[in-house]
């Protein structure tokens, strides 16, 4: 069981997926159009506006637990109404499975966006977007399919390697049960269930021994005392799910040196250490590790107080498009806010705005804050 906060907002996220299916292919539509189904075992939601453009934009849902399954009536989020009101179509598919699923997240996504075009005729521009593990898919998706898609706007977007983001939700996880042994119970394997009460008993914990919590925060550096409790009870969700989904344990901090913790030296010495099964951090490794082959413009926006995707992980992507020679097509953009995808829909608009002028004009927009 997924930690109550985070698993609301990842309901929230799946909620923000507008997936689709192809209206009647008419030259023009008069009046918007939703349709629902299921492709390949995946939901999907397709939103078409009345004074549609010809042009599209495929979203990338978040991590979810079980996969999204859309609903007759369901209100489409307004982070869309930016786009539609410009004519864009929408579509989003709810995937074939839940978790760390880039793996078929990105082929359902795929199939939808076929049968979208055969329907409906090719887009005259495609734009891709997602949010958290949806940036994932945003940028492998822009780095493979180039000649699909016209550029690429990922929020709040797990885009640095997916093992050197997860290995630090495991190395906190090992840190916590060094302060307190026992108490989440087995790291390798992780335990099968997580119950409700587990968010309590790690604040109690975290109370109790007020060095210890400081020496987390300052070790993690991206939470603090609100909500260190609700991303251990994360991590220990998505160490069990990758590790089920791996066939074998993907994590390992026996070569990590903790450096920031203001109790260092105890520790390095007192932590637990673990080391990843090859196979499965292969797995990890694939899905996914960004090339930096870059043709196309990504503009990522991020949280500056993100505490699940720490806004300093897009960074590394920035490295990774420079090592390629694409480091002129990224652009990293901020707001100032606490928590996970905290985005209005009028800064998600602003940004895709940049994204549609970057790609028309060549002119890329500042790095920095959002303006």
């Amino acid at each position: 069981m997924v930690h109550a906060r985070w698993s609301s907002f990842l309901v929230r996220c799946a909620s923000f997926v507008a997936v689709a299916a192809a209206a009647a292919a008419a030259p023009e539509a008069t009046q918007p159009v939703t349709e629902m189904g299921t492709l390949g075992g995946a939901s999907y939601r397709i939103d078409i506006p009345a004074n549609w453009n010809r042009n599209l934009v495929v979203f990338y849902h978040g991590y979810a637990t079980t996969p999204v399954i859309f609903s007759v009536g369901e209100k489409l989020s307004p982070m869309f109404d930016p786009m539609l009101k410009q004519g864009y179509a929408v579509i989003q598919s709810g995937y074939s499975a839940g978790g760390w699923a880039v793996e078929q997240a990105y082929a359902d996504t795929e199939k939808l966006r076929r049968s979208f075009a055969a329907k409906n005729g090719a887009p005259g521009k495609s734009y891709v977007l997602g949010m958290s593990m949806g940036g994932t898919l945003v940028a492998m998706t822009i780095e493979q399919r180039p000649e699909v898609y016209n550029g690429a706007l990922s929020l709040c977007g797990a885009i640095e390697p997916s093992n050197r983001l997860m290995q630090r939700d495991f190395a906190l996880r090992a840190a916590f049960d060094y302060y307190f042994p026992g108490m989440l119970g087995t790291l390798v394997p992780a335990p099968e269930e997580q119950t409700p009460e587990q968010e309590a008993r790690i604040a109690a914990a975290l109370v109790s021994r007020p060095a210890a919590q400081q020496a987390l925060l300052h070790w993690y550096g991206a939470a603090d005392a609100d909500n260190l409790v609700a991303v251990i009870a994360f991590a220990g969700y998505e160490i069990r799910e990758l590790q089920q989904r791996a066939h074998g344990n993907p994590f390992g901090n026996a070569d990590l040196v903790y450096v920031g913790s203001g109790d260092d030296f105890a520790l390095n010495d007192g932590v637990r250490r673990y080391r990843a099964e090859p196979e499965a951090a292969a797995y990890l490794a694939r899905w996914y590790t960004p090339t930096g082959r870059l043709t196309r413009p990504l503009l990522a926006l991020h949280d500056t107080g993100d505490p699940l995707v720490p806004a300093p992980g897009a960074f590394e992507y920035a490295l990774a498009a420079e090592r390629a020679g694409h480091g002129d097509n990224f652009v990293q953009q901020f707001v100032n806010r606490e928590g996970h995808c905290v985005f209005t829909p009028g800064e998600i608009g602003h940004a895709f705005d940049e994204l549609v002028a970057w790609t028309q004009s060549g002119k890329r927009p500042e790095s920095g804050k959002l303006k």
